[in-house]
């Protein structure tokens, strides 16, 4: 058995791995070295050939990556999702966003709202600005929306710090985020489908096999629940 796995992760299922390698560490007697990476940085670690063995990355990217030839087929499942939702700082009012009417109505009771720069490598910001063009209130959330240049889980801390009254990414990188209050998914009419696929490559060692098996079980469906994430298995 290897003594080292290299994972390759989603930043939107960081917080569950990060509570799920030590665990799984100290079962299996192997160390996991974890590289996180936005959607766009996963595409390039896969087009340059980054070795690893097992993955934990949003499903629409793998899809693209294969369709393109930059991944080959393997053992993969859909392992859980990660609905959109909003986070404001802890202390601060309770806003409804589980409606269409109860989110237009926060968004106007707003006067900052925290997105994912599309320059860090992930589409979040721009999925949800689109969303709410269908919905008639675009140009209200484009007129609070501060861009900041870093996944969701970056942009929860600092809304936590400060610096503005809300945020909108991932569910899963607003709920492990100390000093901020998780508010809600967002209305169906909102929501992208933010699918965690785990993928272990072909020829690996069997501790990379025991990974897949735990990521399968109870105790790591209670972690990413806990994470905010919604399991699959």
């Amino acid at each position: 058995m290897t003594d080292q796995l290299d994972i390759l992760c989603a930043g939107g299922f960081r917080a569950a791995m990060e509570a799920l390698a030590p665990r799984f560490e100290a079962a299996q007697g192997v160390s996991l070295a974890l590289t996180f990476a936005t959607p766009a940085a996963t595409r390039q670690h896969l087009a340059s050939g980054l070795p690893f063995h097992a993955c934990v990355v949003v499903a629409s990217v793998l899809e693209k990556a294969r369709a393109d030839g930059l991944a080959t087929p393997s053992s993969s499942f859909k392992l859980a999702v990660s609905p959109l939702g909003m986070g404001a700082p802890e202390g601060g009012p309770a806003l409804a966003v589980g409606t269409v009417a109860e989110f237009g109505k926060t968004i106007d009771a707003l006067e900052s709202i925290a997105l994912s720069d599309p320059a860090a490598g992930t589409n979040v910001a721009n999925e949800v600005i689109a969303a709410a063009d269908r919905l008639g209130f675009g140009e209200a959330l484009r007129a609070r929306a501060i861009f900041i240049n870093g996944p969701g889980s970056v942009v929860s801390a600092r809304v936590a710090e400060g610096h503005a009254q809300a945020v909108i990414t991932l569910s899963s990188e607003i709920v492990p985020i100390e000093g901020v209050r998780f508010l809600g998914r967002l209305p169906q009419e909102m929501q992208t489908e933010y699918a965690m696929q785990a993928m272990v490559a072909d020829g690996v060692p069997p501790a990379a096999q025991a990974l897949m098996a735990f990521l399968r079980g109870e105790e790591a469906r209670e972690i990413m629940r806990g994470a905010g994430l919604e399991p699959c298995i």
